[in-house]
This record gives C-alpha cells, structure tokens and sequence, in this order.
C-alpha cells in the first residue's frame, strides 16, 4: 500500500492523548508513554521562540501514532542558559535541577499507574539534565524502561541538509517550520540571518550563542525549503520510532 503523506500522518488522531478519556486509556492496556520537550527561547527574528515546542510536538504524535503510544503535551521550558542576554527578553528557563525534578516526576507518576516504557523526545539541544535523571531512573526501578532522544541531531546524515554546521535556528528548524507551520516564519529575514560562529558548539559552555553570533542563529535559514522540511521531518519520525523501538527491546527491565 502506498505510504500516507506525512500531512496526513500529522493530522491523524493518533491513539491516546489528552484528548481521550480515562476509560479509553485504561482499557487500552497501553504501557508506552511519549514525552516531548521544547523550550522558548530566541530563534533569531525569522522564527517564533516556541519553535522547539512546535516540532517537538508534532514529532511525538507522529511517532505516537505509529507506537500506539500515551503522548504527553510538551513540557516548553527547558535549560536554556545560552539564550542568556541582560536586560533583553530572549528565552525563559528552568534551573537543570528543576528539570531534573520535573521528570523524575512526571515518569513516576506514570509508572505507578502502569506504563513501563517511557520515550523522552528532545526538541532543544541543551537538556543536558536528561541524560542524568534517565540513567537514573533505570538504575533504581524494576519493570520501567526510560529511554531519551535528542531530535534532528543526525539530521546530516540524512542527506537532506546541505549546511554541515547547523545548531540553531538554521537550515533544519526553519525548514521543518516551513512545514509545519510556514505563517509563523519571516521569510525576508529568513534569509538574511545565516551566521557561522568560528567555533565549535562545545563553547556554548562558555558562552551565550548571543555573544558568539550576531543574529541568534547558528547555521544557513538561507538554505531552509517547505518540501526539504516535509523530508527531514518523516525522516526524523522514522528514525525516532527505530531508535525508541530497538532502546526498548535492549533495556534491562529491572534495576540495576
């Protein structure tokens, strides 16, 4: 049979969200549960600031659809201290220890009402906080599994992108935007915004990314199109779904 196209996949009801009742989900049986996280933070003049909340999103239903999984809202706040500037409203952030909190949280609040799988999908690249509460939880829980991923972050290898350096706010975010949701992107800056800071994106531990680059953008928008974001975007739901699917059947059920 002929692949849906991914606008119809996206705009699928897919099975469990906050949409369905409490009776649906517990006859469902369902033990799977998908947690998107964004944030809101700068995405220079060209993209709004809850880009990473949006794709998120839209990642985890699609992904939730074809899991058959319990889909979360997005969690929007993340740790975004590199979109730090004083004085200037650019972002709104958690301390890591909050976040921490937070989805120690919400996965146990999960797992005492039965799921067993959890799927932590990353909208920002800076959540740092989540590789540490992951391994965490699945050191000291039996019959839970908690696996995390931080989307597009081999978007390059896809073959889709022709920008080899894109962080933030570049060719994939406003591509995928372009898609999604291409009224909120302002095309005229859009292609104006490119800037390339001369140093690798480890120095965003040392920096603000508004000291290291002149528009907030780490990347070519210049370079983003509607239909290279409809491809990294099922590209991206496809990888997801393996990756989660192969975490899962590797995990150690129980604790360490």
């Amino acid at each position: 049979m002929p692949r849906a196209s991914l606008a119809a996949q996206l705009e699928a009801k897919y099975m469990f969200d906050y949409t369905s009742t409490v009776e649906e989900i517990n006859k469902s049986g369902i033990k799977t549960a998908i947690i998107p996280l964004g944030s809101v933070e700068q995405h220079s003049s060209h993209l709004p600031i809850g880009t990473d909340c949006i794709i998120a999103e839209a990642v985890a239903r699609s992904v939730g659809e074809r899991m058959n999984a319990f889909v979360l809202p997005v969690i929007p706040i993340g740790t975004c201290y590199e979109h730090k500037c004083a004085g200037k409203f650019t972002a709104v952030w958690l301390r890591p220890v909050t976040l921490y909190h937070i989805i120690e949280d919400i996965v146990l609040s999960l797992k005492n009402q039965g799921f067993e799988q959890i799927a932590l999908l990353l909208g920002h690249g800076g959540l740092f906080v989540v590789g540490p509460v992951v391994r965490e939880l699945n050191a000291n829980n039996d019959n839970l599994t908690v696996v995390h991923r931080e989307l597009f972050s081999d978007a390059g290898k896809s073959g889709l992108t022709e920008c080899a350096d894109d962080v933030h706010a570049g060719e994939i975010e406003t591509s995928v935007m372009l898609y999604l949701k291409e009224q909120y992107v302002k095309k005229d800056d859009m292609l104006k915004n490119d800037f390339l800071p001369d140093v690798p994106r480890s120095f965003l531990n040392y920096s603000s990314i508004l000291k290291l680059s002149n528009t907030g953008v780490w990347g070519k928008p210049s370079l983003a199109g509607k239909d290279k974001g409809e491809k990294l975007l099922l590209y991206e739901v496809e990888q997801t779904v393996e990756f989660i699917t192969r975490a899962f059947k590797a995990a150690t059920k129980n604790a360490w």
